[in-house]
């Protein structure tokens, strides 16, 4: 019997590029929904989405913040509906779906109270939106403090532009508001000995200060046709279970600038008997909050954590207690691929009698846990794509002696020195380590 499961979508900076590329393929619906969502990027005049989570060279979080925004959101969703259709190809049932920020549109959508088209027409309008209302340059700051400590700090500095955004458990809460808010709401964290990080959005999400666009928004999307959940959905926004087709709407027009209370889901989640946490969507920051913020009984997996073939998929499926049933498809017919709760075989040693080295999905399993020991941060902490310099404070020696660890590992030799100066995320670094063993 398989546990009861809650399947989890993320939203702001929930993007990997290409992180799709060996594995949307293999199921005929979820190539349905990169199909449908790149129809709708067309009559919005947006180029499609596809490229974007296919191609390992694919535009960057970075570059596609600041170059091309306004296919962000449509390729975060792509991923967590693509990701929801790879789960239910494989034969997970979700008990419940909760989504984070954006991440509340995928729920919907996979719950069936909102069709994948609407969806992506919402996510353009959405942009749209932004663009008319033109609110003031903001962001996020992620504080590692609890939200009510946050809350204090909120109220210190008095500031009316800054409001308390997101709570994602004890290690941290999210504030928002304008530049000028963030940078001085940073500074007073550090003197009293806070980690505050800058995260990687245009605006201040879930603040009032959103409500001109929000208001547009709500128009634009009034007559979308809604239905009842068919699966359960907990709304962080809403704080409660979606039942209704008004409660659809709600969360539908709250999305910008409500607070997110997904601690409070969390823990009403697990209390009620839900004992697994899958994360559908790119990266794995929501199985960090879940391992950082809920009892150890409690289990997170990410579907999607860096690119990777399908096999990874199913062993952490079953790592996770579920019985995966699986047929190839998009390389002809082989035998089914079927899954139960045993272990997974160790590599074993090849023809040449030298040690099996890991795949792409395991150098960053190693890369994290040899960074975390070494630098003492929690190992679900160094996600992918986290910069070593910008996010965490890592000088640039010390990122070098790390990759000397990483060469000596791997037995690796020395790269052109400004590969290696690129490589300050855990994916550079992993990308580095490839091209290296070839």
């Amino acid at each position: 019997m398989s546990p009861r499961a809650a399947v989890m979508f993320p939203g702001q900076g929930a993007y990997l590029p290409g992180v799709l590329a060996e594995r949307a393929r293999h199921f005929p619906r979820a190539v349905d929904v990169l199909d449908t969502i790149d129809a709708v990027a067309a009559e919005h005049g947006l180029e499609p989405v596809t490229p974007l989570v296919l191609e390992r060279d694919a535009t960057p979080l970075e570059d596609l913040l600041a170059k091309n925004s306004d296919q962000l959101d449509l390729a975060i969703y792509a991923v967590n509906a693509t990701a929801f259709e790879i789960l239910s190809g494989l034969g997970l049932q979700a008990d419940v779906l909760v989504g984070h920020s954006f991440g509340e549109f995928a729920a919907l959508s996979a719950s069936g109270a909102v069709s994948v088209a609407d969806v992506a027409h919402m996510a353009c309008t959405r942009t749209a939106a932004f663009h008319r209302a033109d609110p003031a340059e903001g962001g996020l700051l992620a504080l590692d403090i609890p939200a009510w400590r946050a809350k204090h700090l909120v109220g210190l500095l008095d500031d009316p532009g800054l409001h308390l955004a997101i709570d994602n458990g004890p290690g941290q809460t999210v504030v928002s508001g304008h530049l000028a808010a963030l940078e001085a709401a940073e500074e007073v964290a550090v003197k009293l000995g806070f980690r505050a990080t800058r995260l990687r959005a245009r605006y201040a999400f879930h603040n009032p200060l959103l409500h001109g666009a929000a208001d547009i928004f709500r128009g634009a999307t009034a007559d979308v046709p809604l239905a009842k959940p068919r699966t359960p959905v907990f709304s962080p926004v809403l704080s409660r279970y979606v039942r209704t087709v008004d409660d659809v709407r709600e969360v539908i027009g709250q999305n910008m600038v409500a607070p997110v209370h997904f601690y409070d889901a969390l823990l009403l989640l697990f209390r009620t008997g839900t004992s697994v946490f899958v994360e559908a969507g790119a990266r794995q920051a929501l199985t960090g909050i879940v391992r950082s913020s809920l009892p150890s009984a409690a289990l997170a997996t990410p579907l999607l954590p860096s690119r990777g073939d399908i096999d990874g998929i199913i062993t952490s499926l079953t790592e996770a207690g579920f019985q995966v049933s699986w047929r190839r498809t998009a390389t002809g017919p082989v035998p089914d691929v079927t899954s139960d709760s045993e272990a997974v075989p160790e590599a074993r040693p090849t023809a040449s009698g030298q040690e099996t080295l890991p795949g792409r999905d395991g150098v960053l399993v190693e890369l994290a846990e040899l960074y975390a020991q070494d630098l003492g941060f929690p190992v679900e902490m160094l996600t992918p794509d986290i910069d070593l310099e910008a996010d965490l404070g890592v000088d640039s020696a010390k990122q070098l002696a790390l990759f000397q660890r990483v060469r000596t590992q791997y037995g690796l030799a020395e790269p052109p020195a400004e590969r290696r100066v690129r490589a300050t995320t855990l994916d550079k670094i992993a990308e580095l380590v490839e091209e290296q063993r070839r």
